[in-house]
């Protein structure tokens, strides 16, 4: 799968860090289902579930359900500069 693009700062809990539902260390991020999992841990789930329902968006693969990347950034910029 790769590495999850986990840029959003909903990915990261200001409050309490909690187990991390694969690892059991504690953890201060979140899944977008707001799972605490380490990064690392999500990435390495993904890997070992290729076969877990996707995620995609615009025909591309962001990991599984469980855990995938943000959404790509998608800005328009001025006078259609590249």
């Amino acid at each position: 799968m790769g590495l999850l693009n986990w840029r959003s700062g909903d990915h990261f809990e200001h409050g309490e860090n909690c187990p991390c539902t694969q690892c059991g260390k504690p953890t201060p991020l979140r899944s977008h289902a707001g799972e605490p999992v380490h990064k690392v841990c999500a990435e390495d789930w993904n890997d070992r579930n290729p076969s877990a329902p996707r995620f995609e968006h615009k025909g591309r693969d962001l990991g599984s359900r469980r855990f995938h990347s943000d959404l790509p950034n998608e800005k328009k910029r001025k006078g259609g500069a590249r």
